[in-house]
This record gives structure tokens, sequence and C-alpha cells, in this order.
């Protein structure tokens, strides 16, 4: 059943700025001053009696009695994207004048003319890319990313390599894990696929070790063409912004919604040949420019800290802007108040998304072992035995075996 929430627009303002008063003095009128004071008591009894009893209980009511806590009531319907036309079109010509800026070798237009060997190279050469950004920033990938194209310049050549040679040529990227999972994928590739990459997101992910649901998105969409979405958390921060999603950013609705924005920004009319209805651009064909440019715009304008609102295409369109916009006023009737978002009292864009109460690091007391032998000559020896594929620690039941 629609809900609805009707409200006297002058009342609602009233409220609303009452409630942001520290007190029932305004600054104004805090001096000191017996004839000061005395006009303080006059003034609020006058309003006391001019004022009925049924006026005088809704002014005194906090807004959130109201808003059931909300201080920026709106509907549900906020937080779908449902004509994004206007917004590809926009952020792909946004797109066009930053592509190249931060010199991303894996970065390159989209062909589609390309051959399906050719595919699945593009597809290699992101995929790479994709897992060495994980937890990783741009200028530091870049030079690791060359040496790794340089030594295995396709997958078949990854293939045939072993631990040591991929993990020496990882070495100062961390996450060794990332390494062997490349390292898996690639001889499942050759294996099972005859050294070509699946060519769409589902099946990336359901068979190729180490490819999640957002990589699977994003080899798929810049290397295939498949209209698929990716969200990472440079997206994730964005569309919080985007839609004011003011809700646990980890919980399961609240990616359910941001992965449907995600969805929608490279949603494909077939009957028009183009993305969305009313778009003529030719760009909107490619649904990884799409996916680029929303990774690019969270990672370079939209930050943590300090966005660069300014520079923003998406701004005319962004609810965090608009509720951080000096005398703001929420809609004095609204149909399917949104009951998903929490509480939210006061706002500006880093608002988005919801912030979470980080748990304490935990505490622990590791005890460590080395085994060293000198021989007579003054050789130094020391027990080393290789760590199993999952897990960090050797058990003592394995130094037995």
């Amino acid at each position: 059943m629609t809900k609805r929430r009707r409200f006297n627009s002058p009342t609602l303002a009233k409220m609303i700025n009452d409630d942001h008063s520290t007190s029932d003095y305004d600054s104004s009128e805090s001096h000191s001053g017996a004839s000061s004071y005395q006009n303080k008591r006059k003034r609020k009894a006058s309003t006391r009696k001019n004022n009925s009893n049924n006026s005088q209980s809704l002014l005194r009511e906090p807004v959130q009695s109201v808003f059931s806590g909300d201080a920026y009531p709106h509907t549900s319907s906020s937080h779908v994207i449902i004509s994004p036309g206007a917004l590809q079109d926009t952020l792909l010509e946004w797109y066009g004048t930053v592509q190249a800026i931060r010199g991303m070798p894996w970065r390159k237009p989209y062909n589609p003319y390309l051959g399906p060997e050719e595919r699945s190279q593009r597809a290699y050469e992101i995929w790479v890319s994709e897992i060495m950004l994980q937890q990783t920033q741009v200028t530091t990938v870049i030079p690791y990313y060359m040496r790794w194209m340089e030594m295995y310049p396709t997958v078949r050549d990854l293939a045939t390599a072993d631990i040591d040679e991929v993990n020496a040529l990882w070495k100062g990227l961390g996450y060794y894990s990332r390494a062997s999972r490349l390292l898996a994928g690639a001889q499942k590739v050759v294996a099972n696929y005859h050294g070509m990459l699946p060519v769409n997101a589902r099946d990336l992910e359901a068979n190729i070790p180490g490819i999640g649901r957002y990589s699977a998105g994003a080899i798929a969409s810049i290397a295939y063409g498949e209209h698929v979405p990716i969200l990472d958390g440079n997206v994730h921060r964005l569309l919080s912004r985007f839609l004011a999603v003011y809700a646990p950013p980890k919980a399961k609705a609240t990616l359910d919604i941001l992965w449907a924005a995600a969805a929608a920004m490279v949603d494909f009319n077939e009957s028009r040949g183009s993305l969305s209805t009313g778009s003529t651009s030719e760009l909107l064909k490619y649904p990884g420019d799409i996916n680029q440019a929303l990774i690019e715009l969270g990672s370079t304008i939209c930050r943590v800290r300090d966005p660069s609102c300014d520079a923003c295409p998406l701004r005319p369109w962004c609810r965090a802007y608009e509720l951080s916009r000096p005398g703001y006023m929420p809609a004095a009737d609204i149909e399917d108040v949104c009951s998903f978002c929490e509480p939210l009292r006061e706002t500006n864009v880093t608002t988005f998304p919801m912030k979470m109460n980080r748990k304490k690091p935990r505490e622990e007391l590791d005890i460590v072992n080395v085994i060293e032998w000198t021989s007579s000559m003054g050789e130094r020896w020391f027990l080393m035995v290789r760590r199993p594929d999952r897990g960090k620690l050797l058990s003592p039941d394995m130094l037995s075996d």
C-alpha cells in the first residue's frame, strides 16, 4: 500500500528551522540587560496567548516525530535510475576528455571489429590489470603491469610459468594470493577453454579462479562489449552519493540498490541499437566505456574526502549535492516515503555513503621459532618450509609429515 504524508509547507519550514536552533532564544537576543530580559518574557507570553493549543503542540514537536527521525524525507523511487540517457551522454562526453590523462596502458579504445583471438587478448590484459589494482594504487600498478606483460604477454605464456617465477615478478605488490590465482586461472583457461577467456561475465565469474562479480563485469564489458554492470569501491561511493543512499554500505539491500543503478547505466535498448531511450550517441554502444567512466569519476572527482563537485559532470542530477545546498527544503507532499534509509539529521556530500563504526583491531601475541644451524666454517643455515596454498601458517603436524 502506498504511503502518503501531507504537510503544510510554511509550517514545515518553521518546524525545520526551529529544530536546527540550539535554544528558545535567537542569538541576536543573547545580550545581557534587564530590559532585554523583560522584552523576551513579553514576546514569549504573547506567543503563548496568540497560538491555539494545537498550534503550540505542533510547533513544539521535534521534526523527527513527523518524519520518523529523518529531516530529509524522500521517496523510495529516488534510489532508482529510470531514464539514464542524458547521464550516459554527459558521462561519456566527460570521459572522452580524461580517458588518457593517467596513462594506463591497459586502457584502450573499444574496437568492435576485433576477432575472437584479439578480444580474448584484450580480456587477458584487463584481467591482469584488474587483479593488480585490487587494494593497490594506479601509479604503483603501472610499472608492474608493464613488466608482467613483457614476461607473460599472453594467457598461454602465463600458464607455462611456475609459482616461484610469478611470485618473484609480483614482489612488492603484496597480497600474493592474487598472483597465485592469476596463474591458476590461466592454467584453467588453457586446459578448459583452448586458451581463450570466456566471453561473458557469468562464465568468467563461475569458472575462472579469482574472478568475482566486479572483475567479471569489467572484463566482459570492456573486452567483449557485454552490457553488464560493475561496482567497485569507487563506483559504490559515487552511486551512494548520486542516489543519496544512507544505509549500511555492505548490507545486501544496499548493494542490491547500487548494483541495480550500475546496471541501469549500461542498460541497452535493442530496438535503437544504443544505450537507453532517446540517446543517439555512437559512443553509447560501448558499455565498457560507461563502466570505465564511472570508475574514473569516482576515483578522481568523487573522492572519499574533498570531492570536486564543481568539476563533476553528473552534478545536476546528484541527490547528495542537492541535499547539501544551502536552503534545501524537503518536499511537503511525499508519496511512497522511503523506509530503507537510516534517519538523516544533517547532510553534505561526504555524508554518503553511511560511515560504519570500525571494529577495534584484535591484539595478538605470536611466538615464532627460528631453527638455525652454524657450520664450523661460520656458515649460517636456516630451516625453511614452504607454507601451504591455503592458510597463512603451518601446523606442527605438517612439519612432521
